[in-house]
C-alpha cells in the first residue's frame, strides 16, 4: 500500500523535474568559433513585422572578426554594413558588432542574437 502512494509523488517529481529542465537556459558557449557563421532574421510578430521587410536579412560572423550585415525586403531598401565583431561579458554575454551589442541567448541547438526580446526578433545560427 505504501509503494502506490509514492508512485503519484514520483511521477509529480519527475513531471517536475521535466518541465523545469525544457525551460532551464542553456549555458551560453565562452568560445568565440561557436558563434562564427551565418544567421537569418526571426520574429514572432509577423503583423506588425511583416516578413518582407526582412527576408534579405542577413548577419554573418566570419573567423577573422569581422562581420557582414544585410538588411532589407521586397517592401524595404537593402542596405550592407561590414565591421569589427567581439563577444562581450555580461549578464547575458553579448556578440557586439562595432558598439552595438546583442545579447546571447541558447535554446536547443539553436544561438540566438537578441535584436528587440520584448518583440520576438532576433537573429538565429542552428548549431
Amino acid at each position: 500500500m505504501q509503494g502506490i502512494m509514492r508512485l503519484p509523488l514520483l511521477v509529480a517529481i519527475l513531471a517536475s523535474c521535466m518541465i523545469a529542465g525544457c525551460r532551464a537556459d542553456q549555458a551560453v558557449p565562452s568560445n568565440r568559433e561557436a558563434f562564427i557563421g551565418g544567421y537569418v532574421y526571426k520574429s514572432l510578430d509577423t503583423s506588425v513585422d511583416r516578413a518582407t521587410d526582412h527576408e534579405l536579412d542577413r548577419l554573418t560572423l566570419q573567423a577573422d572578426g569581422k562581420y557582414v550585415l544585410v538588411q532589407g525586403g521586397s517592401t524595404k531598401a537593402k542596405t550592407e554594413k561590414a565591421g569589427v565583431w567581439h563577444l562581450a561579458g555580461g549578464d547575458p554575454p553579448n556578440v557586439e558588432l562595432d558598439h552595438y551589442g546583442y545579447p546571447i541567448r541558447v535554446e536547443g541547438n539553436q544561438i540566438q542574437l537578441l535584436i528587440k526580446d520584448d518583440l520576438g526578433e532576433w537573429y538565429q545560427k542552428v548549431r
